[in-house]
């Protein structure tokens, strides 16, 4: 439902626009309206309590050295 909301928001902010950023500006929206819920939930929630995958026993030092430091850990 976001989606569709980014999607004709995009379109109506740029009717008078040249046709390549009419074209892409409901793409960017859609996915700026995909990609930041995501990324927050991903960076306020980590991974679940109680999900099979996380045992909770890792240690700090189990973060791989090139691991970005704007991701959670």
């Amino acid at each position: 439902m976001l989606g569709l909301v980014a999607f004709a928001a995009g379109r109506g902010l740029a009717p008078r626009a040249p046709a390549p950023l009419r074209r892409a500006l409901p793409v960017l929206f859609v996915v700026a309206a995909t990609v930041l819920p995501a990324w927050w939930l991903f960076a306020t929630r980590g991974t679940l309590d109680g999900y099979h995958g996380d045992s909770g026993l890792c240690p700090a030092s189990n973060i791989p050295p090139p691991w970005p430091d704007w991701l959670p850990a």
